[in-house]
């Protein structure tokens, strides 16, 4: 199978939960016994592509086509009204709304089909309307639609597809902008995953760019490279592991920027945990934080800038709707933060704070970064002998080790290390795996 660094390749997903202190959602484990397929229904490889495409409530991509839905990356086709008893055959375009100021819409789904839309809450119906009454100054008879996350989009907007223009609705002042984008002419269908959104014609796909329609090099691809369990061999099971959220495999780090995103880096990989509607998988670290590869030693966020330790050097980056690598960067962390070992096993920061902790070994020192130069204090005994990661937000101190966290209130609660508080599990409380999950080994 084709693997790019810096796209996506879903045939690796499993879905994720979201991390403390946001609400909580079951996920599956991708593990599921194969299901009977239904006589006469589709194969999701066949090169003729999908009527409409969107996520649903937990983040799973769903994929329509004729009196059919695929549910996630592999498995047999379902009969839409098995979960959606009102709704007809053959959409024309579905999309999860946004819209957190408008509570009787926001996280509500809704479906399109000639002049109709249909409104979901999960799969209860809360109502069939005319699109013209629903979404005034947006056609009939549509191509595709998605939810665009403000930020992504200047405030929470949808765009409709159809023909050779865009309808951009802008959910706040419900206002409809008509774009001519010329990349994303004849889309057949929409969606969008985590902050990458993208168009479907047949079976390939475009990454665009909502706001503006760019287009980057590259596309169209084929979405059953990427999408898709269809022609994978498959990698090896040490890879399978380090992609798999829910196996037994340590994080090397935790961090929560200043926007509130929330991220769990492994190898050379990272998840997104803030955002579930947005859909969790792997992504190589590069697609994010450019000129970074590789297994991170640190990473914290302060005055707005995300930095990586990575052996003997570190990585500042802005922290904006992108990440930017500041000119000049990397330097040599001993210069940047006074640290002459490069065998850094976590750092952390609090919110509100200048003081950075590292963690190495059973020992965390503490570095002001308001200060110049910028001295490494004397260590503190902590208790535990070997870390993976940690991460301090509004919650506390949590401390990683393998699949185990510990949770402190502070930082001389961490230092009192006689006093160790109980250990929790990552996987439970984090991302709500399932109990079961086939064993791995730690890093």
């Amino acid at each position: 199978m084709k693997f790019l660094l810096g796209e996506l390749c879903l045939c690796l997903v499993v879905t994720l939960s979201l991390s403390l202190p946001r609400p909580r959602t079951k996920i599956s484990s991708g593990a599921d016994s194969p299901e009977p397929t239904i006589p006469g229904s589709p194969d999701r490889c066949d090169g003729l592509g999908f009527d409409a495409a969107v996520l649903d409530e937990v983040g799973t991509p769903l994929y329509f086509r004729d009196a059919f839905v695929w549910k996630g990356f592999h498995g047999t086709a379902k009969l839409i009204n098995s979960t959606w008893p009102q709704l007809p055959s053959h959409l024309d375009a579905a999309f999860r709304m946004h819209h957190s100021n408008d509570p009787a819409h926001h996280d509500r789904t809704f479906f399109f089909k000639g002049n109709q839309v249909w409104q979901y809450h999960g799969s209860t119906l809360e109502g069939t309307f005319l699109i013209r009454d629903k979404f005034p100054g947006i056609p009939d008879n549509l191509d595709g639609a998605i939810g665009c996350f403000q930020g992504d989009c200047v405030k929470d907007s949808v765009l409709f597809s159809k023909g050779d223009t865009m309808y951009v609705l802008d959910l706040s002042v419900k206002t409809v902008k008509e774009r001519s984008w010329q990349g994303l002419r004849g889309c057949s269908a929409l969606m969008q995953w985590v902050d990458r959104y993208y168009c479907f014609k047949g079976i390939n796909f475009t990454r665009f760019n909502p706001s503006s329609g760019e287009v980057p090099a590259g596309y169209p691809k084929d979405a059953r490279d990427y999408f898709f369990k269809c022609h994978w061999s498959g990698n090896t099971t040490t890879d399978r592991n380090i992609f798999n959220i829910c196996s037994n495999v340590s994080f090397d780090e935790f961090d929560e920027d200043e926007l509130g995103r929330m991220y769990a880096f492994r190898s050379n990989w990272y998840f997104r945990l803030d955002a579930k509607q947005r859909g969790w998988h792997p992504w190589p670290l590069s697609s994010a934080w450019p000129s970074l590869h590789g297994k991170i030693n640190g990473v914290f966020s302060w005055n707005n800038n995300m930095y990586f330790i990575q052996g003997s050097q570190l990585y500042i980056y802005k922290a904006e709707a992108r990440y930017t690598l500041i000119e000049g960067y990397p330097k040599p962390v001993r210069d940047e933060l006074g640290i002459s070992s490069s065998d850094v096993d976590a750092t952390f920061i609090c919110p509100g704070t200048s003081e950075l902790y590292i963690i190495m070994g059973n020992h965390m020192q503490m570095v002001n970064l308001q200060h110049s130069p910028r001295v490494l204090g004397n260590g503190i005994r902590i208790g535990h002998s070997k870390v993976d990661g940690a991460m301090c937000n509004g919650q506390g101190i949590f401390v990683f080790v393998g699949t185990q966290y510990y949770r402190y209130n502070s930082t001389s609660e961490l230092s009192s290390w006689k006093n160790t508080p109980a250990p929790r599990s990552i996987k439970q409380d984090f991302l709500h795996c399932p109990h079961q999950v086939p064993a791995s080994h730690h890093h």
